[in-house]
């Protein structure tokens, strides 16, 4: 059965791909895109991405010329998906938005344009996090908390926007925007005593900044060890660590018919018999009245005027801390009178200042924010070795940085965990390549299309005499030859390395090993 590819960019925004020049797929001379992991047992991925080579013979993708249909519509984030339709399911293969539009130069050149678009993940690395204090929160619960922080451009939701009639009539054809993302959770198997008070990061400058909301997911699943990653749909995903622990009994075969593979025995990025896992334990202040800052010089704000100042926490040595319990106090004016909003997150405020008198300026002289302070006070090292590995093959040092984590015994498990499923020297395939026609099928072309990130696959090839069962944790697609040629690579994670003994299942001491 032959399948259709739909290449689609929302260039008017209003989240249906039905406009006049939305359809670019009799354009596409070359399109490559990508999703999920690239290493195994990554916790967070790479952005998803995507690159369209289109024909731009007529000029239409050029930005600034004039007399293009789409003049004024060439922008960034414009939405952009890939689908198939193989005459009995319609997929998904991609979503994201624009990133770039590189139209080449010269009258008598190329006359082809470069697109280029990222998934959900930019917004995550472009977004500070400002959550407040998480207290004996599962890992699910963080990373909920931490997806509501991330704004998703309005264009995906038929979004209505004050003040900009783009955006459409309200109650019409268009809607209040939801701009948070769409996610499936896991309930995870992890509790954190504390998340986002030591959140920050060193500055080229010298200073400590807030982690980006990606950093700090990554952190919360590296705690878990768990995995988060975007879908085909652009929807984000959390697993717990039990999830990869458990393959099912039918994985799909293949059985010297992939294309390409890259197998390699005891490969550095995956081999590792001492595993280093650091913690950071806190202390929390008695007092409920420390000093976390304070103004350091006064604020003065002409009528009708409003300011919004960031409070970051510090101890008497200037290192950034945590706060709990946090308030504002001592706020006195010198001149005048306003009002403040006070929010006390986690490792920050901020103090939004509103003058409200129309003639007379106002001077804010002293204000501080007061609470329990959270220390972090450096850290704690567990250690797992696997002493005959090391004797026979050498040290194979794996080193993880866990700020969530907090308590030395959980980070012992983690160790012994990752030592677990590590310290075997074995022969690993890292990925597979399939290909097949792009329309016309046939091969493992139903499997190019079905099979994504989760999917259980066996690997059996004969040169090596390698035969092991997989995940599919990565997929990167090339669609090209004006649609002929689909070219597939998945990038792939041990479903057997560590032996994990899960209730009911397996006898415990044999062939298997107690997970935590």
């Amino acid at each position: 059965m032959a399948t259709t590819w739909t290449i689609e960019i929302d260039w008017d925004r209003n989240n249906n791909f039905t406009g006049t020049y939305d359809d670019v797929t009799d354009r596409v001379i070359d399109a490559r895109w990508s999703l999920g992991f690239k290493e195994p047992y990554q916790v967070a991925p790479h952005n998803s991405v995507l690159q369209l080579t289109l024909s731009n013979h007529d000029k239409r993708y050029s930005p600034e010329y004039g007399d293009s249909p789409l003049y004024g519509e060439l922008a960034s984030f414009r939405p952009v998906r890939i689908q198939s339709d193989d005459g009995v399911t319609v997929r998904t293969h991609w979503t994201g938005w624009i990133e770039d539009i590189q139209p080449t130069v010269n009258q008598y050149g190329e006359r082809i344009v470069e697109i280029k678009a990222a998934g959900p993940g930019q917004f995550f690395r472009y977004t500070d996090t400002d959550i407040e204090l998480q207290e004996n929160k599962r890992t699910d619960e963080i990373i909920e908390a931490l997806l509501q922080e991330v704004v998703i451009p309005p264009a995906l939701t038929r979004a209505w926007l004050l003040g900009n009639a783009d955006y459409g009539k309200l109650g019409s054809n268009t809607y209040l925007a939801d701009v948070t993302i769409d996610y499936t959770l896991q309930q995870g198997k992890t509790t954190l005593a504390y998340a986002a008070d030591n959140w920050v990061r060193q500055s080229d400058d010298g200073k400590r900044d807030t982690f980006n909301v990606y950093r700090a997911i990554e952190d919360t699943v590296a705690a878990e060890q768990g995995r988060f990653f975007f879908d085909r749909d652009g929807q984000a995903v959390f697993w717990n660590r039990h999830h990869l622990l458990v393959p099912p009994d039918d994985p799909v075969a293949f059985d010297d018919t992939m294309t390409d593979l890259d197998y390699s025995f005891a490969a550095l990025d995956e081999f590792k018999n001492e595993v280093v896992v650091t913690c950071h334990p806190r202390e929390i202040s008695v007092s409920d009245d420390e000093l976390l800052w304070r103004l350091d010089k006064p604020i003065t704000l002409q009528p009708n005027q409003s300011r919004e100042v960031g409070a970051s926490y510090h101890d008497d040595s200037d290192k950034r801390i945590g706060g709990r319990n946090v308030r504002l106090e001592n706020v006195t004016f010198s001149k005048g009178d306003a009002s403040i909003v006070f929010e006390g997150k986690a490792n920050r405020a901020t103090l939004k200042i509103t003058n409200t008198s129309k003639k007379k300026k106002a001077v804010l002289e002293t204000t501080e924010v007061r609470g329990q302070k959270i220390t972090d006070f450096g850290s704690m090292e567990a250690t797992s070795r696997n002493n005959r590995s090391i004797a026979y093959y050498g040290l194979r040092k794996l080193s993880l940085n866990l700020s969530a984590v907090d308590d030395f015994e959980f980070a012992q498990s983690i160790a012994d965990f990752e030592k677990g499923r590590r310290s075997e020297p074995s022969g690993k395939v890292r990925t597979i390549t399939l290909k097949s026609h792009g329309t016309l099928g046939g091969g493992q072309h139903a499997y190019q299309l079905n099979l994504t990130i989760g999917s259980l696959i066996r690997v059996q090839e004969s040169q090596t005499g390698h035969d092991q069962t997989y995940w599919i944790i990565g997929e990167v697609h090339k669609l090209s030859d004006s649609a002929t040629l689909l070219e597939t690579t998945w990038y792939l994670e041990s479903a057997t390395a560590g032996g994990w003994w899960i209730l009911g299942t397996s006898e415990l001491g044999k062939d298997t090993h107690l997970a935590y």
